[in-house]
Parts: C-alpha cells; structure tokens; sequence
C-alpha cells in the first residue's frame, strides 16, 4: 500500500523522525554542561535507556551517546551550556509496530540561569494518574505538561504541583519537590506517579548524609504548607527555593 505525506503542499520523503512526530515516541534527558559532562552522567544515560525499553525505541550505546554529546559541545563552542539528549524512533507508521531503528538528537545552547532566587506553585488544574507508565520516563509526550506549565504561569506562578489521583503531592512540570520540617526531609514516593529524578537521588543521599531522615510517602499540599523550607530540584537549576504555594488562580 502505497503511502504519500505532504508537508505545506510538497511530498515528504524523510520518514526517520515520522513515528516520534505522529506519536510522541521518544526520550530525553535534560542537563547542565559546565565545561564537562555532568558527574552523574551515568545516571542520565542509564535512564534514557529505560524509556527507550518502554517503548521499545533500540538502545543506543554509551558510547556513542557521549560522542555524539561531545560532538554537538565543540561545534557550539561555549563553556556553560544547556544540553538536551532526544532519542527518538524509526520505523512504520502504523504505531503498534515496534520501532527499527533509533535516532539522537543534541540540543545545546547557552545556559542561562534562573532569573528569580525563589518561585512560587500553584496547584495543577487536572490531576494525573500514578499508575501512568509515562511518569517514570522522561518521554517527549509533554502535553500534560504543556498545558500545566501555561496554567501556571497565566495565574502568576512559576510552575504546578501535580496531584495524583488521591490528591496526593507528586512532583511539578520540571522538577521534583522536597521540603523540611526539623531534621526530617519529605518527597513524594516513586510509587506515586513521580519521575525518578537524577537530582532527586543526590539529595536523598546527601539528607542521610547529613543527619535528615528522609520519607518518602503520601503528601497532601497541606503537609507542604505546615514545612519549615520547600524547595524543588532538577539537573539543571539544582536547588531552588519555593517562596509561596497557591492552591487557586
């Protein structure tokens, strides 16, 4: 069965990225490069590999996952750059197929900071389901997420707490949330729909470390309001405090 695709009136013929476009097959994984590959680069690489077993996307090898990040980081030139891995699939488009191929992008371009010291959440207008798969990888299926962060920023906040389906805290559209009340340190559990962050794995061990206990469980936003210091973490910006946490626009 013959199949023709036209982009603006002219026929397509480049098919590579074609499943990824049409169903949000992909992953990737975002980070800081300040003159060298991260410190937990492993972690990075070890989690792109398990979004690409979910969906069955062909793994790519260490090896050329770091050559092709190089590669992209000289032809840039700078020092301090945001770097953003997307692998993504090759195949038929008829979707339940498994992908044949895979392919990876590099994005860099120059970090920039967070402008504000400290950012205010706001309570998602949806909620999310724990049991979702997409939860715990980093995929390119980013609607929810879209959708989230736009609701936030058009009621005067930075980002969302997502809540899953039993009101419980999970994480925001970027970032996992901590916070302190004594010597103890909080974060939601894996188990609630929360993605497995790279940060977030540091900072547990580094809370032991220093004397925290640290839980992992089921939250409420109104735990989040009796804290002592909330913060949020990602590789990217690391730790940043949050100032006020909103529950309507």
């Amino acid at each position: 069965m013959k199949e023709l695709i036209m982009l603006n009136g002219e026929i397509f013929e480049d098919k590579r990225f074609l499943r990824s476009l049409m169903y949000g097959e992909g992953v990737f994984e975002t980070f800081r490069y300040n003159g060298k590959l991260p410190k937990y680069i492993d972690y990075h690489f070890e989690r792109l590999l398990k979004g690409a077993e979910l969906f069955k996307i062909p793994k790519i090898t260490k090896e050329d996952f770091i050559y092709y990040i190089e590669k992209a980081v000289k032809e840039h030139g700078g020092n301090d750059l945001y770097v953003k891995t997307i692998l993504v699939s090759e195949g038929n488009s008829y979707f339940p197929l498994i992908p044949e191929k895979s392919n990876l992008f590099v994005m860099v371009k120059d970090f920039k900071p967070l402008e504000k010291k400290e950012i205010t959440l706001i309570k998602s207008p949806f909620n999310i389901h724990s049991s979702s798969p997409l939860r715990r990888v980093k995929s390119i299926n980013y609607g929810e997420n879209i959708i989230a962060k736009r609701y936030a920023l058009e009621n005067q906040a930075d980002d969302v707490i997502l809540l899953n389906e039993h009101n419980q805290v999970t994480e925001t559209t970027t970032s996992n949330i901590f916070w302190l009340k004594g010597k103890y340190l909080y974060t939601a559990s894996l188990d609630c729909g929360v993605l497995d962050g790279i940060t977030r794995k540091v900072i547990i061990e580094e809370g032991k470390k220093e004397g925290f206990t640290v839980v992992e469980g089921r939250f409420y936003i109104s735990d989040l309001k009796k804290a002592d210091y909330v913060f949020v973490t990602n590789a990217l910006h690391g730790i940043v405090k949050v100032k006020n946490i909103k529950e309507k626009g």
